[in-house]
């Protein structure tokens, strides 16, 4: 399949299109929130869309390996840790697992008129690292979501890069796998800079995109003084994904 760069025109309308189809998954999260029973399930299915709807406009496919590492137990709480280098790294995620996935929402998103009242009601949770004691509240919080089925989803880089190269890991992820003892599920996104990669807003269209999930790890054999062993357990288990030992 080969790759095209967006032209301007259709980078507009690629952006216009991603604006309406995520106004209009919030508007029906918002609304269904009053009249839906079985919501959650409710909120999958809106999410699932609009991330086909995202790759769609960008010609995006993905092909997806390692589908048996992924066995979500009620029983334990499950983080998903992947490479992040790009925007779409959600919306295929979304798209490789089929499952519940919420992301960690910064504070400030919860303020965003529609969209933050929307992730409010889809069970997107925030973890204030500046306050402990509100931390913990947070931390419960998100334990206690995904006990009962939510996956969350995290990029221990923190930031998107540049170039697809795995950049150093951030704490704060592995402090809520520990805090949370947590099964982390590593999956790598392959080539997805290529695409579109960290503040660069190019776009390349018609691409198939490999993930692979990884053998999950499981946190709750760490704790705080082990936190940089399994920094380094998982990182080095994405690096070998991504061949970039």
């Amino acid at each position: 399949m080969s790759s095209k760069h967006a032209g301007k025109l259709k980078f507009y309308w690629i952006a216009f299109m991603t604006g309406i189809y995520t106004l209009w998954s919030c508007t029906q999260i918002i609304i269904g929130s009053y009249f839906v029973k079985n919501f959650r399930a409710f909120i999958d299915s809106i999410m699932s869309k609009w991330a086909k709807r995202l790759l769609n406009l960008i010609g995006v496919t993905t092909k997806v390996s390692g589908v048996k590492n992924f066995l979500h137990t009620e029983d334990r709480p499950v983080i998903i840790m992947c490479n992040h280098s790009s925007l779409y790294d959600i919306p295929i995620t979304i798209t490789a697992l089929n499952a519940s996935i919420r992301f960690v929402a910064k504070k400030e998103l919860f303020k965003l008129p529609i969209f933050g009242s929307a992730i409010r009601k889809a069970e997107f949770p925030s973890i204030d690292r500046h306050n402990r004691e509100q931390a913990l509240i947070d931390l419960g919080n998100a334990k206690e979501k995904m006990l009962s089925g939510i996956n969350l989803w995290m990029a221990p880089e923190g930031t998107r890069s540049k170039d697809g190269k795995l950049t150093k890991f951030k704490r704060g992820a592995f402090h809520v796998a520990i805090d949370t003892k947590a099964l982390i599920l590593p999956i790598v996104i392959k080539d997805i800079h290529k695409v579109q990669a960290g503040d660069d807003l190019r776009l390349f269209l018609n691409q198939e995109i490999e993930v692979e999930i990884c053998k999950p790890v499981d946190a709750e054999q760490y704790d705080i003084s082990k936190k940089k062993e399994l920094i380094e357990l998982v990182r080095n288990r994405m690096l070998r994904a991504l061949g970039q030992e």
